[in-house]
């Protein structure tokens, strides 16, 4: 602009024009020439920069299409595998009371139990050592070779031979119970375990409950109580007794009996795992504490499984036997993946949702009580349990 702006005016003041007009047009051209060079110095673009560095930064700081949609795949596959859980915690729950009352009290096997754990703790146990070896989850296990890694887990094993011992007897105790009482009732009895552990914390760890968790555990243990009253045989409630009713009433003692011992026992055993995950002494896994535990467990279980059936350990196994292994063998493989991907929320709805099912199927199927008795208390233990777990509302 600056060029041809001075050409233009000095053609004009030498032109054939006076003496005056060319002075004046040389003034002019001088002045104009001098205010052309201070435009051009100014930094028109000042403003449109600025909108485009912020534009630009804002582009930049912006994800990228394929990284949105890469996290949102991740969150779409977190929430679908916590759902899974949820649904797969819910149905082994259901089922494996429900394939033990079954084969217990319907069909009346008569296999070692001690086989059907032993089965149970292999299967763990196999799983397990997979993931110990391939899934590189942090831990105080040192590198090196898959036979170390077993080694050095097995010689630092003796914390879990009480949780071992403690879930023989618990398990024990269950084959029990569901061979007396109906699968509704055991399943809702079981939930006392909430009460137990919320004790033993206080007992063992010093922990302080707030005042609305032991309002949630007193309904429970009403919940309980009516469930139990309702579940008792007729002949105890009406005050006839003869001898077939004394044999009823002496079974569904034995199953209450057993019912409360693994209560008891799943209490304690609760806040001593977690006392020994927890540890700030040494860390593992949640895997490497179950193969250790199966270990134990293997090796408590298979003399007690020689001992009740030297000839053939296996004697009296069925498909319903098997599949009652299985579902057992499922439950301790969903305990470590709920830990590690679910949180109290979710446990809970669980929890709760498996008592709904299997009061539902019990009654369907397996010629279960399904009273107005029932559901109420079956609803006062599920709202029991969701006043629990609530966290009150944040200040």
């Amino acid at each position: 602009m600056q060029p041809v702006l001075v050409r233009v005016l000095v053609v004009l003041a030498q032109g054939r024009c006076c003496i005056a007009v060319r002075v004046v047009a040389v003034r002019v051209t001088v002045r104009l020439a001098a205010v052309g060079r201070v435009l051009l110095a100014r930094p028109w673009s000042i403003g449109s920069n600025k909108q485009s560095g912020e534009q630009q930064q804002l582009i930049q700081s912006a994800p990228a299409p394929d990284e949105e949609l890469r996290r949102g795949g991740l969150m779409a596959q977190g929430t679908f595998l916590r759902m899974t859980i949820l649904v797969a915690v819910t149905l082994q729950n259901t089922s494996y009371a429900l394939v033990r009352r079954y084969s217990r009290g319907y069909l009346h096997e008569r296999y070692s139990t001690s086989s059907v754990l032993l089965a149970m703790e292999v299967a763990k146990f196999l799983l397990s050592m997979q993931q110990v070896a391939f899934g590189g989850h942090p831990s105080d296990v040192p590198d090196g070779g898959v036979i170390g890694k077993f080694s050095f887990l097995i010689t630092h094993s003796w914390k879990m031979l009480i949780p071992a011992v403690t879930y023989l007897v618990m398990n024990m105790l269950g084959f029990v119970a569901l061979q007396h009482l109906d699968a509704s009732t055991f399943s809702i009895v079981a939930q006392m375990k909430v009460f137990t552990t919320a004790t033993f914390s206080v007992l063992i760890l010093g922990r302080k409950l707030h005042m609305r968790k032991w309002r949630a555990l007193s309904t429970l243990t009403l919940g309980v109580i009516l469930i139990s009253n309702e579940a008792m045989p007729k002949s105890a409630k009406s005050g006839h007794y003869d001898l077939a009713n004394s044999e009823e009433l002496r079974s569904f003692a034995i199953g209450m009996a057993a019912s409360f011992g693994d209560v008891l026992l799943s209490g304690f055993v609760s806040i001593y795992f977690e006392m020994v995950i927890k540890s700030k002494a040494e860390t593992f896994s949640v895997w490497d504490r179950n193969l250790q535990l199966s270990f134990w467990s293997m090796l408590i279980y298979a003399p007690i499984m020689v001992h009740d059936s030297p000839s053939n350990p296996f004697e009296g196994w069925s498909q319903i036997t098997v599949l009652c292994a299985a579902c057992g063998a499922l439950g301790g493989v969903l305990v470590a993946l709920s830990i590690k991907y679910t949180d109290s929320i979710m446990k809970t709805i669980a929890t709760t949702g498996s008592i709904v099912l299997t009061t539902v199927l019990n009654a369907a199927f397996l010629s279960g009580p399904s009273t107005l008795p029932i559901w109420t208390g079956a609803l006062v233990v599920v709202i029991s349990v969701f006043n629990y777990n609530d966290t009150g509302d944040k200040e």
